[in-house]
This record gives C-alpha cells, structure tokens and sequence, in this order.
C-alpha cells in the first residue's frame, strides 16, 4: 500500500472524521487528492481484488435510532489475554456494539451506540467484567451531528436498500422500492445533507504490507488540537482512517514500513507538546457488528 491507497481509503472513510456522504463520486476523490479518477477506480479495484478491503457498510447516525455513541479502549487482564478470541466473541453479542478493533497484546477498541447513560454505564460495567479492565478509556462527545430529520417510510426502505451497498444504483433502487429514480435522489441528498449516516470500508489489516498501526492522544487542552492534529496525521503519512472531532482526543490509524517506525513515531507524538498521552497499539483484526443496525431498520419500517 502506498500513500495514494492510503489517502483513497481515507477519503471514503472521511477525512478527520467520518465521511457522511456515502455516494461521494470518484472524481471528487480524485480531484482533492489530485489523481484522475481512473486512478482510483483501478486502485480501489485492485484493493478489493486483492482482499485488503473486503466491501464497505451504510453506518446508521446513532442519533437516528435514539442512541449515543460511545468510544472504550479496553486493556485485557492478564488471565484472558491467551483467550482474546473468545472474549472478543462474548463483547460482539453485547446489545449495541458496532466495531471492534483487536490490538496485538492486551489491547481492544470498542465502538457502541447506547440509549442512554445508565445503558453507557451497564455496558462499560459488563465491558470491565468480560475483560477483566478496571479503568478502561472512555471517549464521549465523539463530534456525530444530530439530524434534525423526521425518517417517512421511503427513508426506511432506502437506508434498508443501501446498508451493505452504500454506492448502489439510484435506478436499481427506484425499482425495487416501486418509486422514481427522482424521488430516491432527492431522499438520498436530504440523508446525505442531514448527516444520517456514514460510510465504513472493511479492511483486512492482515493483508496490509508493514505494520498497522492506531494511536489514541489525549490533548492537555484543546487551544492546539486542530494545529496537532495536522502535524500528527502529516508525521504518519499513510493514514488510513483518522477521528479528530472530540474536542480533547483523536484517533489516528495508519500503516507504517515495521514495528521499529511505528514505536518511533509514537515516542515523536508522545514527546509533542501540548500531548497529554498517546496509547499505541498494532491493529491485528477489524470486525464490524451490524446485523443489528438491520433488526432497527425493519424495527422502523412495522413502526411507519
């Protein structure tokens, strides 16, 4: 993978943040990265082909289905770390888990989407137990706009529609929903405009040359986060996904040449000033849990 797959991947997974237009064409990629945009169907076609992406999935804005998200890295107690498959197993089944990142060692990123506070309290409570992680990292206030959006049913069945094919055509979709081509673009443009959902590759980081790696940095204040922020992601170059909207921490995952690059540039970002910690890990596997957001679809459609 070179810095263009890197910057390709990136720019359909959102640019600092996540990308909310899932239909963004290819010559507007290819525009802001300066490509034509060939380049970078062939390239996202060579990386499908080759298994380092294995598809992409539409993303439900949390706040749509009434839920908030929530950010945990968790750090496995020294009794399971030799049975982290089975744990990670255990954490998919937990009501609201959307993503979960597997960290060589001891390390595990989780994302979830919770009702409430006591549903964020219950399920860091049953994170910590499963895990055996007394004090894990809790990042709240993760920047998702809020739609100011009432969903009619044609929203419903559209969202249904393009879950796991969010660049599917507006014709194919006009016809199975028994509407106009017109009538489906339009929808889509107001879900878009209205930050309904996102979009989400499914990378095989064991098919990625060099190593893989994830930093979470907590700032001291937040007067030079968006200054840090830029020289971090710089420093890392091939930067795959990034995650700077909460206003004391970013995310930024990114491949390197090898492990002796990768500890170096987190002793760099550690020593930055203005950094309060910076927690590395080496991304092992990427496994995204949805068939739930599904279940709240069709939950919507006998509602409407």
């Amino acid at each position: 993978m070179d810095n263009l797959d890197a910057k390709i991947i990136r720019e359909f997974n959102g640019p600092g943040a996540l990308q909310w237009d899932v239909r963004q064409s290819y010559s507007t990629i290819a525009t802001k990265l300066g490509a034509d945009e060939e380049t970078v169907r062939r390239r996202i076609l060579r990386m499908q082909q080759s298994g380092h992406l294995n598809g992409s999935e539409l993303i439900l804005n949390p706040y749509l289905i009434n839920r908030e998200p929530v950010g945990m890295e968790l750090r496995v107690a020294s009794p399971g770390r030799e049975r982290k498959s089975e744990l990670i197993s255990q954490i998919k089944l937990i009501d609201g888990v959307v993503m979960i990142v597997d960290l060589q060692g001891d390390a595990l990123q989780v994302l979830l989407f919770c009702e409430d506070e006591k549903a964020v309290s219950r399920r860091t409570q049953l994170l910590s137990s499963i895990s055996g992680c007394s004090n894990p990292l809790i990042i709240r206030n993760m920047g998702f706009p809020r739609p100011d959006i009432r969903l009619s049913k044609t929203d419903w069945l559209i969202l249904k529609s393009l879950r796991r094919e969010p660049r599917r055509n507006s014709a194919d979709i006009a016809k199975e929903l028994r509407t106009s081509v017109r009538t489906v673009e339009r929808r889509i443009g107001i879900l878009t405009k209205n930050g309904a959902f996102f979009h989400m590759f499914r990378p095989d980081f064991k098919k990625f040359d060099g190593v893989a790696g994830s930093i979470i940095v907590s700032y001291k204040d937040g007067s030079r986060k968006s200054a840090l922020d830029e020289a971090i992601s710089s420093k890392l170059e091939r930067v795959v996904f990034s995650f700077t909207a909460s206003s004391t921490i970013s995310q930024f995952n990114y491949v390197c040449d090898n492990l002796l690059q990768a500890e170096a540039n987190h002793e760099w970002i550690q020593g930055l000033d203005g950094v309060d910690q910076a927690r590395m890990g080496i991304v092992k596997g990427f496994i995204l849990v949805t068939d739930w957001l599904d279940e709240e679809i069709d939950k919507r459609l006998l509602e409407s």
